[in-house]
């Protein structure tokens, strides 16, 4: 009987042991659940907090990206952390270039402008000066501690360019003014001059080293005749009668009017069939023509080619003249539409001046490429007639 009663004794401790360990097993198993819970709700929050960041971190880069002005950012050893997509158009770089490199390394000054300056100047990756106006600030963390400095600027190119063009209109209206004066009081004694030269030039048939000197007065009486109607024509407002025109029929007038090329001066044509330009032929024709000349002068004896073309580019019509010639310098280049410049002895600069003029009055704009020795390539840009 005591060793049933051991027995009994053993099983029950066994049968309580395992009640026990089931109890235990439920509380894992319920604190397991419960973990499993909150680590769930942290996951939850955690990626919450992720896509806010996230969000946040969007959101202020596109807010960055959209900024019209540039803007560049450096640590606290001047390296570049951040540009944004503006500054980037402006200096021509691309922000992956930047990332990492010294300001000074790129740009060619310190961070911080030379107050001495009204304007300062960055360097562009074409290694053109481009003037800005520009402020400073620092960078601070949470804690206060410096981190970098920030830079945003502008582009006062526009502004320069708009200054430029409010200057040349009040020259203009000047120059209007005064053209109108030249014209009265220069003209009637100009008139007297040739009338009273033509008449000894009569008397004067049978003498001809004195007619030489005659016909030499008559020269300069139409050379300065020539230089009041341009100045005239370039004070004068232009008023365009615009129209569809084929393209290629306006080339063979331009080339046809123009007059004989020199000798050993061949002229290519090239226009896109049925290629038609919105502009006022008149007016337009003219500009080809001052193109042409000046392409004609610029070859010394011997042979070249001049090109005319007219082809489609998106939205406008691209005529084109290039010559095989002396080309210019970069000087030459950025003053050749300029008034009264020119490089010819017997010039007047007014031609290329009232041809930018004509150009400008159309809506389009000019584009030259040259160099001294390897020829000269002139586009203008018009509106495309559809």
């Amino acid at each position: 009987m005591t060793d049933q009663h051991q027995d009994r004794d053993n099983m029950e401790l066994l049968r309580r042991a395992l009640e026990e360990l089931s109890e235990t097993s439920r509380s894992w198993e319920q604190a397991f659940r419960a973990l499993q819970d909150e680590v769930g709700r942290l996951n939850r929050e955690l990626a919450e907090k992720n896509r806010e960041l996230a969000y946040h971190t969007e959101y202020l880069g596109r807010l960055l990206e959209s900024i019209s002005d540039g803007v560049i950012a450096v640590d606290l050893e001047e390296r570049i952390t951040r540009s944004n997509r503006a500054a980037c158009v402006i200096l021509g770089y691309d922000a992956d270039s930047l990332q990492g490199k010294r300001f000074e390394d790129v740009f060619g000054r310190p961070f911080s402008p030379d107050s001495s300056q009204l304007a300062g100047r960055l360097r562009a990756r074409s290694g053109r000066e481009v003037a800005v106006t520009e402020r400073d600030s620092d960078i601070v963390g949470g804690d206060g501690r410096p981190l970098g400095r920030v830079k945003v600027f502008q582009d006062l190119s526009e502004l320069n360019a708009l200054r430029s063009q409010l200057q040349q209109r009040e020259c203009l209206a000047l120059l209007g003014e005064m053209s109108a004066t030249v014209a009265h009081e220069i003209r009637n004694p100009l008139g007297g001059i040739e009338g009273f030269a033509g008449l000894l030039a009569l008397d004067l048939a049978e003498d001809p080293e004195r007619l030489n000197l005659v016909e030499r007065i008559l020269e300069g009486t139409r050379r300065l005749d020539r230089v009041i109607n341009g100045l005239l024509d370039y004070a004068r407002p232009i008023s365009l009668q615009l129209r569809p025109v084929d393209c290629g029929t306006l080339i063979e007038t331009a080339v046809e009017q123009t007059g004989t090329p020199p000798d050993g001066i061949q002229v290519i044509r090239r226009a896109a069939p049925g290629l038609r330009a919105l502009l006022d032929p008149d007016h337009f024709v003219q500009v080809l023509i001052n193109l042409l000349s000046n392409a004609y002068q610029s070859f010394a004896p011997g042979t070249g080619t001049v090109e005319v073309e007219a082809s489609a580019r998106g939205e406008s019509v691209v005529f084109a003249v290039r010559d095989t010639g002396c080309g210019m310098d970069e000087e030459t280049r950025q003053r050749m539409f300029s008034p009264f410049y020119t490089t010819k002895a017997q010039g007047t600069g007014l031609g290329l001046a009232f041809s930018a003029k004509i150009v400008e009055a159309h809506g389009g704009h000019f584009e030259v490429d040259s160099s001294p020795g390897g020829g000269t390539e002139v586009r203008v840009f018009l509106p495309r007639a559809e």
